[in-house]
């Protein structure tokens, strides 16, 4: 497998292992678009800080805190507070949860068909990558 192939999870392992999704929209058959709940124990973070060249993102906070890191700085997101990422606009971001106490979150995004680009820039072995997904817009191929 080349770093370009490599899950984020088996890059830094020790960032997600607090994490738990759960597919909500897949379990009703949604299939344009993902609709997602995040559980992020405290010190886990949600993804590498990345952004995509065609898929936009949303996410919502349930319960907790969470803080957005993109190339802004880093930002305080609290119960109901919520945060997008258009297609294409080069704004690295991930949440990392820095509280005592596990933060619930909803995280949409589009899951655009065929080949999508995703930018990774701090970290050198990803760079950028790609993901391949079906007509139901589900990942065959990263």
């Amino acid at each position: 497998m080349t770093p370009l192939e490599a899950p984020a999870d088996r890059i830094r392992a020790a960032w997600f292992a607090g994490a738990q999704e759960h597919a909500l929209g897949r379990a009703v058959g949604v299939n344009q678009f993902g609709v997602n709940h995040l559980t992020l124990a405290p010190g886990a973070y949600s993804a590498l800080r990345h952004w995509h060249e065609g898929e936009d993102e949303f996410v919502y906070v349930v319960e907790g805190e969470v803080s957005l890191i993109d190339d802004n700085g880093e930002h305080v997101l609290t119960q109901g507070g919520f945060a997008g990422f258009p297609a294409g606009v080069a704004n690295a971001h991930h949440l990392a949860n820095r509280s005592s106490s596990p933060a619930s979150l909803i995280v949409v995004g589009a899951r655009q068909r065929g080949l999508e680009t995703i930018h990774y820039p701090d970290d050198p072995e990803l760079g950028i990558g790609t993901v391949l997904r079906d007509a139901d817009g589900e990942r065959v191929a990263r």
